[in-house]
């Protein structure tokens, strides 16, 4: 995909405004403006003022927030307006843009410019953020294995300038509006990544792609096989792994060393890549079994996280683990009743061999602990259950430090990607106590089955590492997410990035 820059400005030469081929104007709503008239900036022309009065008028629409109203100035340039004021969160920002920006794609816009002069700095900061991302993933470009698609080149990349007013930090905004373009662009190869077929990407071919990645982002790159896997005694990773007779399955290890200073600090990511889950003997009915490719979306989004890094340079050491398998049906497979033991010691009791994305990941947490990270986060489409308690517009987050739950969810509310804490308590793991193990895997119906999950997941991570657990549940919204239109949103990488930054005080 082409290169887009976001360039941020206080002012332009009145001649450049022809260069445009669409100019978005933000109005600032104000307390009791009940006029259109009040909110156009000065330097608008009366032509200008006059057609959009007209507009307006013809269809009763009131200078209300979030009002958007587009026409052609000429046949060469389209004009939008849209009303916003200081209620405007970053979600709705994202919104806004995606619902801005895309008709203008669309109408074939290549060259856009946004007058952001006339907001506070604040909300232009917001606006840098948002409309920089959008513009990025905009551009999204769908994996299509047709005859067509496949002669199709990429198309001209859209590009964005944004004028802001002169009390802005012009370095400040444009290194925002970087660093979205970076998100919007590891967002996009993120969903590239889920949106595979799933005989393209089968365990063998995920791993050689991600090592072609790791290449190319310059991060260092290991391969736990099956094999060595059983020799160390991972079995409830190879409980779930036995039942494809391909044995390719297996955890991958990125490393980007952006810091080696002592005392430097060290962030491990985790992420569940099942690259298509039956349910094995649990098998799931056809409606569940349909996309079930997209269950390694939490691997991607870990390997995507750890090439951002290495891309903007995070001072800081991160690594990844993509616990990379599928769950498939075949005389091998792992059954109800069995007990395995898992490369900590603990010996797990199988109640649900759908419940297989906590078994891979209990293994998978129990090596990146031995790193002794100073924070450990972990992703995975894991439970519906998690979809029933908050839908597909938030995702849940646990944490084994209480202290955390405040700045996840305002890493959440910053980034657009809005997350909601659930509890740990001990006394919800009650129903996996089990007669013959160590621990049950899950229970057999009933119960909060995304808290349970976690708890179960809390024993194979060491107590002395602050450690989240983010449940995807808003990796696939129907209609898009935001600044996404696609089904699939990539969600994660925007929220976790604020989070590091926020909790490290990294720079933007």
């Amino acid at each position: 995909m082409a290169k887009t820059l976001s360039k941020v400005l206080h002012q332009i030469d009145q001649s450049q405004h022809e260069t445009y081929d669409a100019h978005v104007w933000v109005l600032w709503s104000k307390p009791n403006s009940k006029r259109w008239e009040d909110l156009f900036p000065a330097q608008l022309g009366s032509h200008e003022r006059e057609i959009l009065l007209k507009l307006v008028q013809r269809d009763q629409l009131k200078p209300e927030t979030g009002v958007l109203v587009s026409f052609d100035r000429t046949p060469l340039q389209r004009w939008v307006f849209v009303v916003v004021n200081s209620e405007f969160d970053t979600f709705r920002w994202l919104s806004l843009s995606r619902q801005i920006l895309k008709p203008l794609k669309d109408h074939g816009c290549k060259k856009l410019l946004a007058d952001l002069s006339g907001i506070p700095v604040e909300q232009a900061l917001r606006a840098c953020d948002a409309m920089s991302a959008a513009v990025k993933t905009l551009q999204f470009k769908f994996p299509k294995y047709t005859q067509k698609e496949a002669k199709k080149k990429d198309g001209t990349a859209i590009s964005l300038d944004l004028i802001c007013n002169s009390e802005i930090d012009l370095e400040l905004a444009q290194r925002i509006a970087l660093h979205a373009e970076s998100s919007g662009a590891a967002n996009n190869q993120l969903r590239h990544l889920i949106m595979q077929a799933g005989n393209d990407l089968t365990p063998a071919n995920y791993v050689a792609r991600i090592k072609r990645l790791a290449e190319q982002n310059t991060l260092e790159f290991s391969f736990l096989s099956q094999k060595k896997l059983a020799t160390m005694g991972a079995g409830a990773f190879l409980a779930v792994a036995q039942g494809s007779d391909h044995e390719d399955a297996g955890i991958v290890k990125l490393s980007y060393q952006g810091s080696t200073k002592k005392g430097g600090k060290h962030l491990v990511l985790v992420g569940k890549g099942v690259t298509f889950d039956t349910g094995g003997h649990n098998l799931k009915s056809p409606g569940g079994m349909f996309g079930m490719h997209r269950d390694m979306a939490g691997s991607a989004l870990a390997y995507s996280l750890v090439a951002l890094a290495a891309k903007e340079k995070w001072p800081i050491r991160v690594s990844a683990f993509l616990a990379i398998a599928e769950n498939a049906i075949g005389p091998k497979a792992y059954r109800q009743n069995d007990v395995i033991t898992a490369l900590n010691g603990k010996t797990i009791e199988i109640v649900d061999t759908d419940a297989e994305g906590r078994m891979l990941l209990a293994d998978t947490l129990h090596l990146a602990s031995s790193e002794k990270p100073d924070l450990l986060m972990d992703f995975a489409t894991l439970t519906g259950a998690c979809i029933r308690a908050i839908s597909t517009i938030y995702s849940g987050v646990f944490t084994n430090r209480l202290d955390l739950q405040q700045a996840l969810i305002q890493a959440g509310r910053e980034s657009g990607e809005r997350v909601w804490p659930f509890p740990l308590d001990p006394d919800f793991a009650e129903c996996l106590k089990s007669d013959v193990a160590d621990i049950k895997q899950c229970r057999v119906s009933g119960g909060v089955d995304h808290i349970e999950a976690s708890l179960f997941l809390k024993e194979f991570v060491d107590k002395d590492i602050p450690w989240v657990h983010l449940d995807l549940s808003a990796a696939e919204n129907n209609g898009g997410l935001a600044h996404i239109e696609t089904e699939v949103t990539g969600f994660g990488l925007r929220f976790v990035s604020r989070f590091v930054r926020n909790h490290w005080g990294l720079p933007e």
